[in-house]
């Protein structure tokens, strides 16, 4: 398991990740009026709390999806479900009040119930079934098929475009059609119902579920950017 996921053993390098006085308002706000929101509330956190402890080997369980959330959520995560660690203890590490653990928490809790609700499907699955619903360019490129990546990856539009170099309105044009198209698929072929499953769950209001921004107050403290 990535060593990024595990208590640090010097305290000083752990509570670098958060600042001093953490104020949760100046987090960043959801863009273009879309809100942050987090899973449906058809797993509760006891559920959770159950996944992370039925297992006799809970990191392999647990790391793709530590993977695909910040890494100072994931650490949170980590140490209060696996380790048992009170918010009060935890918040001793850091340097930083309960309250801004708490809400550290939260967030990582709503990205984990999100990801816990859909199939699990890594990247290369995508890159290799993909390419059947969506031929790439004479040039080689396949811009739905990276659209489609960037999504799973961080579920925010305007990243994807960022990467791509594409306007935020093409990229999700292009989406909700490949949407479409896996929905097709899907009814056809039980192959690429996973794969219609998890971008009809971020196209039915999961957008920016894992995104994470950069921002000035946190350049020095591990950052702020999409998973």
């Amino acid at each position: 398991m990535s060593t990024g996921y595990v208590i640090p053993l010097d305290p000083v390098e752990l509570a670098s990740r958060f600042p001093s006085h953490y104020d949760p308002s100046e987090d960043e706000e959801p863009e273009d009026g879309e809100d942050f929101c987090g899973c449906d509330e058809d797993i509760s956190i006891e559920d959770m709390q159950a996944y992370f402890t039925d297992s006799e080997d809970i990191e392999s369980k647990i790391e793709p999806l530590l993977e695909r959330i910040p890494e100072r959520e994931a650490d949170l995560i980590l140490m209060y479900f696996v380790h048992g660690k009170r918010q009060a203890d935890i918040a001793a590490i850091f340097g930083v009040t309960q309250a801004a653990i708490s809400y550290r928490l939260d967030r990582g809790i709503k990205r984990i119930k999100f990801l816990l609700s859909i199939p699990q499907v890594s990247k290369d699955d995508l890159l290799r079934d993909l390419p059947a619903l969506f031929p790439p360019h004479k040039d080689g490129t396949n811009i739905d098929v990276d659209i489609l990546v960037g999504m799973w990856e961080t579920t925010c539009q305007s990243e994807v475009a960022t990467r791509l170099e594409l306007t935020q309105g093409r990229v999700r044009h292009r989406f909700f059609k490949a949407v479409k198209v896996l929905e097709g698929a899907a009814q056809g072929n039980e192959r690429f119902v996973p794969y219609h499953s998890v971008f009809s769950a971020i196209a039915s209001k999961k957008f920016n579920i894992l995104r994470e921004v950069k921002l000035p107050q946190w350049a020095d403290r591990g950052g702020d950017e999409c998973a």
